[in-house]
This record gives C-alpha cells, structure tokens and sequence, in this order.
C-alpha cells in the first residue's frame, strides 16, 4: 500500500516520440489479491541495487549509500550520502544578522547528521529496484534504478522540521567521495552556461571570508558536480536549490529550511510556514546523481538537465482514449545537441520558432560541433512557406536590430552583416539560440 491509503502504484515502461505523445489504456482485469514486493532478506551481507550502467551499495550497518560502479566503463566510486542540518543562527549583540528568508547564515560551518544510520528496506522487481531509506520521523529517501538508467535517483522526502528544541534548520543533502577537487567545484549559473566555482575565491577581487559556509554558497538551477582528472560525479536538481563543496570531494544541496528569527531584509517574520495541518511543510524532489568519466559527462548531464527541465506531460482521462496511439510532430529526432526551445502560434498561419545548441564549446568531442538542420523537412504537422530571423525575444527581425558599437583602442570595429538566411540549413554553434517567425501551411 501507498502513502496516505493508496491503494499501490502501477508501474510500465512508456515512452514518447519528440514533440508527440504515446496513448497507454489502463484496465483492471480483477481485484485480486494486493501484491506484495520482495523484501531483501536481513541476512545478506551487503544490500545493493543494479540495472544494466550501475550497480549501487549501500552499508550493511548503517543503510547509508557506499559506493556506485559505473558497469559500462568498469570504474566505481566510493560516495556517501547523507542528510544534515545547518543550525540558523538567530543573531546576537556582536552580528545582529539572523538567517531568514533571504539569508543563510548558520552560527556553525559543521552541519549536525539527522541520524547515524537508516532504517532500510528493499525492493527489486522487473521494472524498478529500490533501496527505501528512512532517517526519521521526518526524513526519509528512496534509491532508484530502472532499466536503461544511466544515473541513480534520488527521492527525498523531508518534513515538518521539527523546532520544538528552538533551534532554526537549514536541511542539506551531502555526498562525500575521495575525489580530489582542490576547493574547485561546478555549477550552472541558468541551466545552460556551467561555471567554475572555487571555494573561498573570487575570481575579480582579493577575498577576505567571513562566512565559511554561506559566502561558498552558489544558485543551482539544474546541475552542480565535482571531478578530478578522470573521474566526474554530477547530481542534477528538479528545482533551483543553493549548493557548494565545503569540504574536497564532497558537494551538498540545501533542500529544506524551517527558522525561528526574521532576517531583517523586509518579509517582516521568519520562515516558519505551518502549512495545512499547521505542523510545518513537507517537501518531496528529486536529485539524479550521474558516474562518469569527466571526458564523457557532459554527454549525459546536457540531454538529462534537459529532460528533467521539460518532462511530459501526463495527461488522465476515463473511457476509451484517442483512437490515434501515438503522434509526432517531427518527420525526424533533431541531433541530441539540439533543442526546440519553442513552437508558438503568433498569429494566423505563424508559428514562433527557436533552437538551441545543448552544448559549451570544447565540452563535448562530439556534442560540442556547430550542427546544421532544414527547417523545411522537419515538422510533420505542417508546411512552412516562409522564414525570418528574429531578435532572442521574437518581436523584432535580426536584419533591424543595431547593437552599440564602441570605440576602443584599436578603432571603432565594423558591424558583421548578417549571412543570408536559408531555412533548409539553419547552422547553430555552441550556446547559440536563434529564433524565427515562420508562415506555415497545415
């Protein structure tokens, strides 16, 4: 049985075409008798999970993440994972700065651990195998790995922190590893460019740190990872979280907070929501955690970051679904280094169109080459007829944008003309959008 009554979950393998869909029916044959998953017996020596690129440990004694193999590249990797909380400082006469809303600020730079060890529980069928680990009484995690996962999945659910003791809590999860990282660690700064962070550092100025913890604090929207020469371990996020590697080897994302003092920035009383029932919020997301070889890495955290920033849709209806089972709005699969960004309609028989390369240069061997692609054979839904290029924000052609030209120490440089525009081979280079407006037959 589920959480709060349900009765199970339904567990098949779908899948979708690009910019399609794919219609599955649901029916249920009998009420039968409710299934009950394998446990893992308590005797086995060593708990893990595996599908056909990882194979995952956990301890025995404490139900803790051990150690991923990544089975393809025959490589393994000890990480830990835990959950700890940073305790809120709620300023005092020498720093009246409380942590708030808009401030993280602990009055320590070690996190204390929720708990030593997990409750553990296993479960490993045809489609899905799970490690359940429960912490507390408010955390708890599941690991999953389903067939034709190159990345193991984090779950987490966490909530309501409890205050009772009056201490505020700025809830982490924390992966530690031998990796030899040298203070450097890697965020993305907008869910596409990736930044180099180095901890206590700031490339511009002469730094003197006064926060150890949240002056190395950086906005994650979609990935942060560490690496050394070979080796590169990548957690994608579902949501934009703050992140860092305080200590070598190790990165941590901050997932939940619950404080007891405001932080004097305008909110005027402290994060401390008391939700529905009024005990607190509980929060539930997800973290992909990827094992590669940092040559190879991009190749999966681009596509991945991409996938989790736009999911499918799932949409329920009762009765017979659509007598069309599946449908692609493409003739083919755009090159998995490009994106289409969007598919507006802007007026009568116009759509708004963008692409976007998934790749920096030089991150990718392959992935990282400029990429061509006809316009004019890609859609299967209609026919353009026409095409112009507009400006990023789809409201002025490119030909009438005029940007700023400086004067500089070697002359005033000369605007670059635009090369004629030919819809059957629109080139991007890496990072590039490109939008158009174009007139479409259906």
């Amino acid at each position: 049985g589920g959480a709060g009554g349900a009765p199970g979950e339904l567990l098949f393998q779908a899948w979708a075409p690009p910019l399609g869909f794919s219609t599955f029916e649901v029916k249920q044959q009998s009420p039968g008798s409710p299934w009950d998953p394998p446990k893992w017996p308590s005797g086995d020596p060593e708990p893990w999970i595996e599908n056909e690129h990882l194979r995952v440990l956990f301890d025995p004694v404490t139900g803790h993440l051990r150690e991923i193999q990544n089975l393809a590249k025959g490589f393994s990797l000890p990480v830990f994972q835990s959950f700890y909380w940073y305790n809120a400082s709620a300023g005092d006469a020498l720093c009246p700065q409380a942590s708030g809303a808009y401030i993280f600020r602990p009055n320590a730079s070690t996190p204390i651990p929720v708990a030593k060890r997990a409750a553990t529980r296993l479960l490993k069928t045809a489609l899905v195998q799970e490690l359940h680990q429960n912490f507390s009484a408010w955390c708890s995690q599941v690991l999953r790995l389903r067939p034709g996962q190159p990345y193991l999945e984090l779950e987490w659910t966490l909530g309501p922190i409890p205050v009772s003791d009056g201490l505020g809590k700025e809830i982490i999860s924390r992966f530690e590893t031998p990796l030899r990282t040298a203070g450097r660690f890697y965020t993305d700064s907008n869910g596409r460019q990736v930044l180099e962070r180095r901890r206590d550092y700031r490339p511009t100025w002469n730094l003197s740190q006064s926060e150890p913890v949240a002056g190395n604090y950086y906005p994650v929207n979609t990935r942060i990872f560490i690496k050394d020469q070979k080796v590169q371990l990548t957690v994608l996020t579902d949501r934009s979280q703050g992140g860092s590697s305080i200590l070598d080897g190790s990165l941590e994302l901050m997932v939940h907070r619950r404080l007891l003092k405001d932080d004097n920035r305008g909110l005027g009383e402290p994060l401390d929501e008391p939700g529905d029932d009024g005990r607190g919020l509980v929060v539930r997301g997800r973290h992909l955690v990827l094992l590669d070889t940092a040559a190879a890495a991009p190749d999966l955290h681009r596509p991945l970051a991409q996938e989790m920033v736009t999911p499918p849709y799932v949409v329920l209806t009762p009765g017979p679904g659509p007598h069309l089972r599946q449908f692609s709005g493409l003739r083919r699969a755009l090159p998995p280094n490009l994106h289409l960004l969007s598919v507006e309609p802007w007026g009568a028989g116009t759509l708004l169109l963008r692409l976007e390369h998934l790749f920096e240069r030089g991150e990718s061997h392959n992935s990282s080459q400029p990429v061509t692609v006809d316009l004019t054979t890609l859609f299967s839904a209609f026919t353009i007829t026409s095409v112009r290029e507009m400006a990023l924000g789809g409201d002025v052609p490119l030909d009438s944008v005029s940007r700023l030209l400086w004067n500089t120490t070697t002359g005033t440089p000369k605007p670059c003309p635009l090369p004629r525009l030919d819809p059957r081979c629109v080139r991007l280079e890496p990072m590039e959008i490109r939008t158009f407006l174009a007139s479409v037959r259906y």
